[in-house]
Protein backbone atom coordinates (compact mmCIF):
# COMPACT_ATOMS: atom_id res chain seq x y z
CA UNK A 1 0.00 0.00 0.00
CA UNK A 2 1.14 3.11 -0.90
CA UNK A 3 2.34 5.81 1.61
CA UNK A 4 -0.56 8.16 0.99
CA UNK A 5 -2.76 5.39 1.22
CA UNK A 6 -1.90 4.61 4.13
CA UNK A 7 -1.80 7.95 5.71
CA UNK A 8 -5.30 8.65 4.38
CA UNK A 9 -6.66 5.65 6.10
CA UNK A 10 -4.79 6.26 9.33
CA UNK A 11 -6.34 10.12 9.51
CA UNK A 12 -10.22 8.83 8.49
CA UNK A 13 -9.72 10.00 4.79
CA UNK A 14 -8.86 13.79 5.93
CA UNK A 15 -6.30 13.80 3.50
CA UNK A 16 -8.41 14.47 -0.03
CA UNK A 17 -9.15 12.36 -2.85
CA UNK A 18 -5.77 12.08 -5.52
CA UNK A 19 -9.43 11.19 -8.15
CA UNK A 20 -12.88 10.10 -7.90
CA UNK A 21 -13.49 7.28 -10.08
CA UNK A 22 -17.03 4.80 -10.93
CA UNK A 23 -16.06 1.18 -12.33
CA UNK A 24 -19.84 0.86 -13.97
CA UNK A 25 -19.48 -1.67 -15.96
CA UNK A 26 -22.12 -4.56 -15.70
CA UNK A 27 -21.34 -7.70 -13.22
CA UNK A 28 -18.78 -10.28 -15.09
CA UNK A 29 -17.12 -7.55 -16.72
CA UNK A 30 -14.40 -7.14 -14.62
CA UNK A 31 -15.10 -4.88 -12.02
CA UNK A 32 -13.81 -6.88 -9.43
CA UNK A 33 -10.16 -6.65 -11.46
CA UNK A 34 -10.43 -3.51 -11.47
CA UNK A 35 -10.68 -2.72 -8.22
CA UNK A 36 -8.00 -5.14 -7.51
CA UNK A 37 -6.12 -3.20 -10.19
CA UNK A 38 -6.12 -0.22 -7.95
CA UNK A 39 -6.06 -1.64 -4.49
CA UNK A 40 -1.90 -1.48 -3.89
CA UNK A 41 -1.79 2.55 -4.29
CA UNK A 42 -5.57 4.03 -4.03
CA UNK A 43 -8.27 3.65 -2.33
CA UNK A 44 -10.40 1.22 -3.89
CA UNK A 45 -13.19 -1.02 -3.27
CA UNK A 46 -15.45 -3.40 -5.14
CA UNK A 47 -19.20 -3.57 -4.43
CA UNK A 48 -18.90 -1.74 -1.02
CA UNK A 49 -22.49 -1.92 1.66
CA UNK A 50 -24.20 -3.49 -1.18
CA UNK A 51 -26.83 -5.02 0.27
CA UNK A 52 -28.07 -1.37 1.17
CA UNK A 53 -27.22 0.03 -1.93
CA UNK A 54 -29.08 -2.81 -4.03
CA UNK A 55 -31.97 -2.03 -1.94
CA UNK A 56 -32.36 1.78 -2.32
CA UNK A 57 -31.41 1.46 -5.98
CA UNK A 58 -34.29 -0.86 -6.11
CA UNK A 59 -36.75 1.29 -3.74
CA UNK A 60 -35.84 3.97 -5.86
CA UNK A 61 -37.26 2.20 -9.42
CA UNK A 62 -40.15 1.03 -7.75
CA UNK A 63 -40.90 4.68 -7.16
CA UNK A 64 -40.54 3.97 -3.64
CA UNK A 65 -38.12 6.70 -3.12
CA UNK A 66 -38.64 10.26 -4.41
CA UNK A 67 -35.05 11.36 -6.20
CA UNK A 68 -34.25 13.93 -3.30
CA UNK A 69 -34.13 10.93 -1.23
CA UNK A 70 -31.72 8.64 -3.32
CA UNK A 71 -29.54 11.84 -4.04
CA UNK A 72 -29.48 12.15 0.13
CA UNK A 73 -28.63 8.19 0.40
CA UNK A 74 -25.81 8.77 -2.64
CA UNK A 75 -24.24 11.72 -0.86
CA UNK A 76 -24.40 10.07 2.61
CA UNK A 77 -22.75 7.12 1.66
CA UNK A 78 -20.07 8.50 -0.79
CA UNK A 79 -19.04 10.56 2.50
CA UNK A 80 -18.89 7.42 4.34
CA UNK A 81 -16.91 5.51 1.93
CA UNK A 82 -14.80 8.33 0.25
CA UNK A 83 -13.22 6.35 -2.03
CA UNK A 84 -11.01 7.15 -4.64
CA UNK A 85 -11.95 3.83 -6.92
CA UNK A 86 -15.48 2.36 -6.71
CA UNK A 87 -16.47 -0.91 -8.73
CA UNK A 88 -20.71 -0.70 -8.55
CA UNK A 89 -22.04 -1.97 -11.51
CA UNK A 90 -25.67 -1.31 -9.92
CA UNK A 91 -25.21 2.12 -9.84
CA UNK A 92 -25.71 2.25 -13.29
CA UNK A 93 -29.14 2.59 -12.33
CA UNK A 94 -28.80 5.72 -10.47
CA UNK A 95 -25.58 7.03 -13.08
CA UNK A 96 -28.13 10.36 -13.57
CA UNK A 97 -28.49 10.99 -9.96
CA UNK A 98 -24.61 10.26 -9.29
CA UNK A 99 -23.39 12.38 -12.61
CA UNK A 100 -25.69 15.26 -10.66
CA UNK A 101 -24.05 15.33 -7.38
CA UNK A 102 -20.32 14.20 -8.54
CA UNK A 103 -19.41 16.76 -11.36
CA UNK A 104 -16.10 16.02 -11.34
CA UNK A 105 -16.13 12.50 -11.07
CA UNK A 106 -14.71 9.56 -13.77
CA UNK A 107 -16.08 6.71 -14.94
CA UNK A 108 -14.19 3.61 -16.06
CA UNK A 109 -17.23 1.45 -18.06
CA UNK A 110 -15.93 -2.39 -18.53
CA UNK A 111 -17.60 -4.15 -21.33
CA UNK A 112 -17.28 -7.60 -21.76
CA UNK A 113 -17.89 -9.72 -25.54
CA UNK A 114 -21.80 -10.68 -24.60
CA UNK A 115 -21.60 -14.08 -26.15
CA UNK A 116 -18.56 -14.96 -23.08
CA UNK A 117 -20.79 -12.77 -20.60
CA UNK A 118 -23.77 -14.78 -20.93
CA UNK A 119 -22.26 -18.17 -20.36
CA UNK A 120 -20.31 -16.23 -17.50
CA UNK A 121 -23.55 -14.90 -15.81
CA UNK A 122 -25.45 -17.58 -15.92
CA UNK A 123 -22.63 -20.06 -14.61
CA UNK A 124 -22.35 -17.91 -11.30
CA UNK A 125 -25.68 -17.97 -10.82
CA UNK A 126 -25.94 -21.35 -11.40
CA UNK A 127 -23.53 -22.08 -8.81
CA UNK A 128 -23.38 -19.49 -6.02
CA UNK A 129 -26.61 -17.57 -4.63
CA UNK A 130 -24.54 -15.01 -2.40
CA UNK A 131 -27.15 -13.73 0.00
CA UNK A 132 -26.68 -10.08 -0.42
CA UNK A 133 -27.12 -10.19 -4.19
CA UNK A 134 -30.80 -12.13 -3.76
CA UNK A 135 -33.05 -9.01 -4.11
CA UNK A 136 -30.87 -7.35 -6.76
CA UNK A 137 -31.38 -11.01 -8.40
CA UNK A 138 -34.92 -11.47 -7.84
CA UNK A 139 -35.76 -7.73 -9.10
CA UNK A 140 -33.60 -7.84 -12.35
CA UNK A 141 -33.94 -11.00 -13.69
CA UNK A 142 -35.88 -13.36 -12.25
CA UNK A 143 -39.07 -10.88 -12.27
CA UNK A 144 -38.79 -10.05 -15.70
CA UNK A 145 -39.10 -13.73 -17.15
CA UNK A 146 -41.70 -13.69 -18.66
CA UNK A 147 -41.80 -17.59 -19.85
CA UNK A 148 -39.06 -19.93 -21.61
CA UNK A 149 -38.50 -21.15 -24.89
CA UNK A 150 -38.33 -24.66 -25.32
CA UNK A 151 -35.08 -24.51 -25.91
CA UNK A 152 -34.58 -22.91 -22.13
CA UNK A 153 -35.77 -26.11 -20.41
CA UNK A 154 -32.15 -25.80 -18.63
CA UNK A 155 -32.69 -22.80 -16.99
CA UNK A 156 -36.08 -23.48 -16.31
CA UNK A 157 -35.64 -26.58 -14.14
CA UNK A 158 -32.91 -24.79 -12.44
CA UNK A 159 -34.73 -21.75 -11.34
CA UNK A 160 -32.82 -19.49 -13.78
CA UNK A 161 -33.80 -16.40 -15.35
CA UNK A 162 -34.72 -16.95 -19.18
CA UNK A 163 -32.17 -15.86 -21.75
CA UNK A 164 -34.46 -12.71 -22.98
CA UNK A 165 -33.99 -11.14 -18.88
CA UNK A 166 -30.34 -11.97 -19.22
CA UNK A 167 -29.69 -10.14 -22.46
CA UNK A 168 -31.82 -7.36 -21.99
CA UNK A 169 -30.59 -6.41 -18.87
CA UNK A 170 -27.21 -6.59 -19.93
CA UNK A 171 -27.98 -4.18 -22.91
CA UNK A 172 -29.76 -1.67 -21.30
CA UNK A 173 -26.88 -1.28 -18.77
CA UNK A 174 -25.09 -0.20 -21.99
CA UNK A 175 -27.63 2.16 -23.24
CA UNK A 176 -27.86 3.31 -19.71
CA UNK A 177 -24.09 4.16 -19.59
CA UNK A 178 -24.97 5.98 -22.90
CA UNK A 179 -27.43 8.16 -21.84
CA UNK A 180 -26.29 9.28 -18.54
CA UNK A 181 -22.61 8.97 -18.41
CA UNK A 182 -20.69 12.17 -19.71
CA UNK A 183 -18.38 11.39 -22.86
CA UNK A 184 -15.63 12.98 -21.87
CA UNK A 185 -15.62 11.72 -18.40
CA UNK A 186 -16.14 8.37 -19.55
CA UNK A 187 -13.79 5.87 -20.30
CA UNK A 188 -15.25 2.25 -22.35
CA UNK A 189 -12.74 -0.93 -21.74
CA UNK A 190 -13.12 -4.15 -23.27
CA UNK A 191 -12.63 -6.92 -20.68
CA UNK A 192 -10.23 -8.87 -22.78
CA UNK A 193 -8.01 -5.37 -23.03
CA UNK A 194 -7.77 -4.51 -19.30
CA UNK A 195 -4.16 -4.90 -18.93
CA UNK A 196 -3.21 -3.71 -22.04
CA UNK A 197 -5.12 -0.85 -21.50
CA UNK A 198 -3.47 0.22 -18.37
CA UNK A 199 -1.59 2.86 -19.60
CA UNK A 200 -4.67 4.93 -21.16
CA UNK A 201 -6.37 4.22 -17.91
CA UNK A 202 -4.24 5.91 -15.79
CA UNK A 203 -3.99 8.53 -18.47
CA UNK A 204 -7.49 8.84 -17.95
CA UNK A 205 -6.71 9.54 -14.49
CA UNK A 206 -3.94 11.32 -14.76
CA UNK A 207 -1.75 8.94 -12.46
CA UNK A 208 1.44 7.02 -12.74
CA UNK A 209 1.33 3.62 -14.97
CA UNK A 210 3.01 1.88 -12.51
CA UNK A 211 0.50 2.51 -9.97
CA UNK A 212 -2.09 0.24 -11.79
CA UNK A 213 -0.94 -3.53 -10.59
CA UNK A 214 -2.37 -4.94 -13.79
CA UNK A 215 -1.52 -8.80 -12.48
CA UNK A 216 -4.92 -8.66 -11.03
CA UNK A 217 -6.27 -7.68 -14.94
CA UNK A 218 -7.66 -10.83 -16.71
CA UNK A 219 -6.77 -13.61 -14.31
CA UNK A 220 -10.02 -15.67 -14.48
CA UNK A 221 -9.59 -18.58 -16.99
CA UNK A 222 -12.56 -19.48 -18.90
CA UNK A 223 -14.61 -22.07 -17.53
CA UNK A 224 -17.23 -25.09 -18.81
CA UNK A 225 -20.21 -22.95 -18.74
CA UNK A 226 -23.64 -24.76 -17.70
CA UNK A 227 -25.26 -23.09 -20.29
CA UNK A 228 -23.37 -25.35 -22.59
CA UNK A 229 -26.24 -27.66 -22.56
CA UNK A 230 -28.23 -25.20 -24.59
CA UNK A 231 -28.30 -25.35 -28.24
CA UNK A 232 -25.53 -23.22 -29.39
CA UNK A 233 -27.20 -21.25 -32.55
CA UNK A 234 -29.81 -20.67 -30.55
CA UNK A 235 -27.90 -19.23 -28.18
CA UNK A 236 -25.95 -17.26 -30.85
CA UNK A 237 -29.19 -15.72 -32.12
CA UNK A 238 -30.19 -14.41 -28.96
CA UNK A 239 -27.34 -12.80 -27.94
CA UNK A 240 -27.21 -11.29 -31.03
CA UNK A 241 -30.83 -10.26 -31.16
CA UNK A 242 -30.30 -8.64 -27.94
CA UNK A 243 -26.85 -7.40 -28.32
CA UNK A 244 -26.16 -6.22 -31.91
CA UNK A 245 -25.68 -2.71 -31.49
CA UNK A 246 -22.95 -3.31 -28.50
CA UNK A 247 -21.26 -6.11 -30.62
CA UNK A 248 -20.84 -4.03 -33.68
CA UNK A 249 -19.48 -0.96 -31.61
CA UNK A 250 -17.14 -2.84 -29.33
CA UNK A 251 -16.51 -5.91 -31.01
CA UNK A 252 -16.38 -5.73 -34.72
CA UNK A 253 -14.10 -8.41 -35.40
CA UNK A 254 -17.08 -10.97 -34.07
CA UNK A 255 -20.06 -9.51 -36.11
CA UNK A 256 -18.65 -12.55 -39.29
CA UNK A 257 -19.12 -15.02 -36.66
CA UNK A 258 -22.56 -14.04 -35.39
CA UNK A 259 -23.45 -13.70 -39.22
CA UNK A 260 -22.69 -16.83 -39.86
CA UNK A 261 -24.43 -18.93 -37.29
CA UNK A 262 -28.10 -17.03 -37.48
CA UNK A 263 -28.14 -17.40 -40.85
Amino acid sequence: MSIYNQLRLRTRKVLPRRFHCYCIGAAKTGTTSISSMFKAHFDSAHEPAISETNHQIINYLKNEMTAEEVQSFIEKRDRKLNLEMESTHSLIYIAKEVVGLFPDAKYLVTVREPLSWIRSRINFHFKKHPPEWEEYRQYFWMDKTRGYDPEEALLEANQLASLDAYLSQYNEHYLLAKQHLPEAASLYIRTDNLSRESGEIARFLNINARDINTSHANSEPEKASFIEGIDEHYLTRKVWGHCEDLIREYFPERVPFYLDEIQ
